[in-house]
């Protein structure tokens, strides 16, 4: 799985990882086969689980209100004994930053802000009306 991930990485972001943007893939991109702890929230003193960060942000994804949840991927290791890191999570969404950050209280995110990083990647997807993208950033 990780070998169809890393394909993945390549062909979003042309260049990666000398790409302007970092690439962003789907959830189940980066989470189906994903066990590394050390691949997204490595900093939390008290890790939930790849399992609850993938649980969260599936039933945030599955909101009437939601357009979609894309994982960037800031590195990718040469060595396949490690799964790409993400530091940051992108919300599509209608509803306000304050109710966003209820949904992933259990994630204990260090910042939550609007827009995309590091500018709008190359694959993602046009906004519904009214839609906004947030930026959910673990340190």
């Amino acid at each position: 799985m990780r070998k169809q991930l890393e394909e993945k990485i390549y062909a979003y972001a042309q260049g990666y990882p000398d790409a302007k943007t970092a690439p962003i893939v789907t959830l189940e991109d980066f989470f189906e086969g994903n066990n590394d702890e050390g691949s997204i929230g490595c900093n939390l003193m008290d890790h939930p689980g790849v399992e609850k960060f993938y649980d969260v942000l599936l039933r945030i994804r599955n909101k009437d209100n939601v357009q979609d949840v894309l994982v960037e991927i800031m590195e990718l290791e040469d060595d396949e004994e490690y799964w790409a890191f993400s530091e940051r999570i992108y919300v599509i969404t209608s509803v306000n930053e304050s109710l966003l950050g209820s949904w992933v209280t259990d994630l204990e995110p260090s910042e939550i802000d609007e827009g995309y990083a590091f500018g709008e990647p190359p694959n993602a997807p046009s906004l519904l009306p009214e839609y906004k993208v947030y930026s959910i950033w673990w340190d």
